[in-house]
């Protein structure tokens, strides 16, 4: 196994890790809060997370196994429409620090398939971390607009 191998190796490694972390740091936002609001953004993040976390899986196992890169089309996990209970129900204090910690989250992860893609001398493996990209940043704008909505602007 040559150097670059190994090294994309650690970092998708690495990739997985940050995958679990953000996941686990979702699901657990969505169940200490009781704004549904917050649960539904909360809860289509945990699960866009556990998907890059098992196509990061697919990806280790395939470069480990043989060098090949995984295909990866994106996620295909609509967020939930609003319901009628969120229009009543304010966000408190808790769950305005968990988008804040969210955002930041998004904003490492995002940082981290950047890098990635950078690396990446297989073209396969560059549209693969671009589309990953993409949907982090799909999650930062969600965020985003949740967190100016309970602030009030």
């Amino acid at each position: 196994m040559n150097e670059q191998h190994k090294e994309m190796l650690d970092a998708v490694m690495r990739a997985l890790e940050i995958e679990k972390e953000t996941f686990d740091f979702y699901t657990t936002a969505e169940q200490k809060t009781f704004n549904p609001a917050g649960k539904r953004i909360f809860r289509w993040l945990a699960k866009s997370e556990e998907i890059h976390y098992l196509k990061m899986t697919e990806l280790y196992s395939s470069l480990q196994d043989g060098g090949r890169w995984v295909f990866y089309g994106g996620t295909t996990i609509d967020l939930e429409p609003e319901g009628d209970d969120e229009l009543t129900v304010k966000f408190d204090t808790d769950d305005r620090k968990a988008l804040e910690i969210a955002l930041e989250i998004e904003k490492k992860a995002l940082s981290y398939f950047e890098e990635l893609e950078q690396k990446s001398a297989d073209p396969e493996g560059k549209a693969m971390f671009r589309t990953l990209i993409l949907e982090e940043k799909e999650h930062s704008r969600v965020i985003s607009e949740k967190y100016k909505a309970l602030s009030g602007g």
